[in-house]
């Protein structure tokens, strides 16, 4: 491994003091310094988690993979924090109740896709993100490697969905946390969410079950563009198809 936990603490704790700094100083808005708090929460987990890596007997070891997957579970309400901040206000108060109410309907059902149901048989291991045999974080190819005995919903390839087989778990946060900002007009911040997260991802390991905490490494990177670089000015969309005319409200 190439990573460590202190370098995991070190960029938690300019996360956090970048997000401290943005809130309190500049009055920075709060879609945007929240999510970038809660994703530098996630690698001060991971720094911690490196104290205990590969100990898969050590129930520190196993309550931090645990608290891991709960993470990732509720990620999409902060994705889609930041996706509604680069639409028209008026759009924005229109829909975000929708758009909350459909995040937590997704994150309910990744909570499902983690209890051991005897019927639904188990997660394919080597082929879905956060799926091993028991639960624990092991050294990936460079990062931390989260595995859980996920059950088997959706594990199996589905015609309909095109012979998709990365679980149930996957399946909903795709929707929710890509195809969701997309249908509400936030195309530009999917695209530059996909770039920083699945697509540096896979060219960075090929462990399914590493993707994750490096998809939540480079979301701290992900945010703090969003708020310091002009990265920023070029995300926000004023016409969309589902939009009734262009709107020119202040962001």
């Amino acid at each position: 491994m190439c990573w460590s936990g202190e370098a995991s603490g070190v960029l938690a704790v300019a996360g956090l003091s970048t997000a401290a700094y943005v809130a309190i100083k500049q009055g920075e808005s709060k879609e945007l310094w929240i999510p970038l708090t809660y994703f530098a929460l996630m690698e001060l987990l991971q720094a911690v988690t490196y104290v205990y890596i590969d100990l898969c007997d050590n129930p520190s070891n196993q309550i931090l993979t645990l608290l891991g997957y709960l993470h990732v579970s509720f990620q999409p309400f902060f994705v889609n924090m930041v996706a509604m901040y680069f639409i028209p206000e008026s759009v924005k108060i229109k829909i975000r109740t929708t758009v909350y109410t459909i995040c937590a309907i997704g994150t309910i059902s990744m909570l499902i896709k983690m209890y051991p149901f005897g019927w639904a048989g188990s997660c394919n291991i080597g082929i879905e993100g956060f799926c091993g045999p028991s639960v624990c974080s092991t050294s990936g190819s460079w990062h931390i490697a989260w595995q859980m005995p996920l059950n088997g919903l959706l594990s199996d390839p589905v015609s309909w969905l095109f012979g998709f087989n990365w679980g149930l778990h996957a399946l909903t946060y795709i929707l929710v946390a890509f195809y969701l900002p997309l249908m509400y007009g936030s195309w530009r911040f999917v695209g530059f969410h996909y770039l920083i997260g699945p697509f540096i991802s896979d060219i960075t390991t090929t462990d399914p079950n590493e993707y994750s905490a490096v998809w939540c490494l480079f979301s701290i990177a992900l945010c703090v563009s969003v708020i310091k670089t002009p990265i920023r000015k070029h995300l926000h969309v004023k016409t969309w198809p589902f939009y009734k005319k262009y709107i020119g409200d202040s962001l």
